[in-house]
């Protein structure tokens, strides 16, 4: 026990001369679900010993929120062969890289490095003269206090090597990744996500560190126990959470509302293309990755009055485990249960085919084979219009800038097409009393296309409806009466 600590102590040194930002207590989520929402459940309760020991488990295996830290990025990739990536470059793969580090608070980037490999697997992950490279170019960078090694996830091995190497911590995608979700989970469900998603990080790096220095999986008992029912424990409370949140489903698919769900790589402008629909101002879009880690509806109107559901969903990304994301996954399949999907892009990026083709792979599972989706290449006004190759956009693509509102109206006209047949709308025509409250409850309850008076009686309307199925059969019942 007292070697494992030494050890962990070695490798994480520099980390833990650092002061430590932010702690994420589990504990505080659940108590400001209780008093938000008000549902009562069994809650989550960790003793003192449990809080200590996840917390020293968080901090060896993910690091620390460094404050003021100054990264050098290390962007490896496959030079040839079945791993060699092809619908990018190591250029983009480090330009992302360069975003992710951007995201966190006060962390800056002072150095960077493509490094070509044959594999990802070696021990020191590069070979020796290319280690000596590195670490000349991490001298002449001034004050570097932690590496980044763009790549899903090294082995504990790999970070060791690494660690002891550069005398620094070392981050992969996955460990920054999570500290990125940490700063921007703000409800109680995207923080029960986010810590679900750490769990599979720290298992893996305790089995990858007990398997290197003992030759088989010896996992400390004490350990493993504190993780499997901190595992059991989020979950509960996460599923209470949806219990509460399919409650509202229900209670919005009973009323009949159409849905559109907007789904897309981070930072593709889904929240700004919501507002630019709603017109709802309260929405403020934020320029980084992962802004959004929460599924949110916002009600909007199409141009024939129709009252409909736009879905916001958490960003994609390339190059992460599937560990990180699954704790997502649930809430995401639901919300592209939608009527219809609208993927958006970035049409200024210049990875844009990469990201396109990752987010149709990752969502191809999750949807019926006749969902209908929208393609939306957003920010045209970032560039020139002659500049936009539309060759590698998708078929019938919006282009539009959801900031200056280009495009919008044509996209706006292309959704209320499409939301007839998706989402099993009724045109019909009712006849009722001018003033009277079957009037009121149809101008309540339905997108009324036109109103004329009844030409063998002016007393009564004639009035021409778009109307959701359930809500139809709701009317026809109370019109009986």
């Amino acid at each position: 026990m007292q070697y494992l600590k030494k050890i962990f102590h070695v490798i994480n040194k520099s980390q833990y001369v650092l002061k430590r930002k932010k702690e994420f207590n589990i504990l505080n989520v659940i108590r400001r679900y209780k008093s938000d929402f008000d549902v009562e459940y069994e809650g989550y309760e960790e003793n003192d010993e449990e809080k200590s020991t996840y917390m020293e488990l968080s901090e060896n295996c993910l690091g620390s929120l460094i404050d003021d830290n100054r990264v050098f990025v290390i962007q490896p990739y496959i030079k040839w062969g079945r791993d060699k990536k092809r619908n990018t470059t190591p250029e983009l793969q480090l330009a992302e890289a360069i975003a992710l580090i951007n995201t966190l608070p006060n962390w800056r980037v002072v150095g960077e490095k493509l490094v070509p490999l044959l594999s990802l697997q070696r021990k020191q992950l590069v070979g020796s003269g290319a280690l000596d490279t590195l670490k000349k170019e991490i001298r002449n960078c001034i004050h570097v206090r932690s590496i980044f090694v763009s790549t899903n996830l090294l082995k504990f091995i790999q970070i060791s090597e690494l660690q002891k190497a550069f005398d620094l911590p070392v981050y992969d995608r996955y460990s920054i990744v999570i500290h990125i979700f940490r700063q921007h989970a703000h409800t109680p469900e995207a923080k029960l996500q986010v810590a679900l998603a750490e769990l599979p990080y720290i298992r893996k790096k305790m089995i990858d560190f007990t398997t290197y220095r003992m030759g088989r999986i010896n996992l400390d008992e004490r350990k493993r126990k504190i993780l499997q029912d901190r595992e059991k424990k989020l979950r509960n409370a996460l599923d209470k959470l949806k219990q509460h949140r399919e409650l509202k489903k229900t209670n919005r698919n009973n009323y009949g509302f159409p849905s559109i769900a907007v789904v897309g790589y981070t930072n593709a402008g889904k929240t700004s293309l919501i507002k630019a629909l709603t017109g709802d101002a309260r929405l403020q879009p934020e320029n980084k990755l992962f802004a959004t880690l929460d599924t949110t509806v916002h009600q909007g109107f199409l141009s024939n009055k129709l009252k409909v559901l736009y879905v916001d969903t958490i960003g994609f990304i390339q190059d992460v485990p599937e560990t990180l994301i699954e704790p997502f996954t649930v809430t995401l399949r639901d919300a592209i249960n939608a009527d219809i999907l609208i993927h958006i892009f970035d049409i200024s990026h210049p990875d844009i085919q990469a990201q396109i083709q990752h987010v149709q792979k990752t969502i191809r599972p999750m949807i019926e084979e006749n969902k209908v989706i929208i393609n939306v290449a957003n920010k045209c006004d970032i560039i020139e219009k002659g500049n936009i190759d539309e060759d590698i956009l998708p078929e019938d693509t919006f282009i539009v800038s959801s900031v200056k509102s280009t495009g919008i109206g044509e996209l706006q006209s292309k959704i209320e097409e499409e939301i007839m047949t998706a989402a099993n709308l009724l045109r019909r025509k009712f006849r009722v009393k001018m003033g009277s409250p079957e009037a009121s409850l149809l101008y309540k309850e339905t997108a009324v296309m036109e109103s004329e008076p009844d030409p063998k009686n002016v007393q009564y309307l004639i009035m021409d409806v778009v109307v959701t199925t359930p809500v139809f059969y709701k009317l026809q019942r109370i019109f009986r009466r």
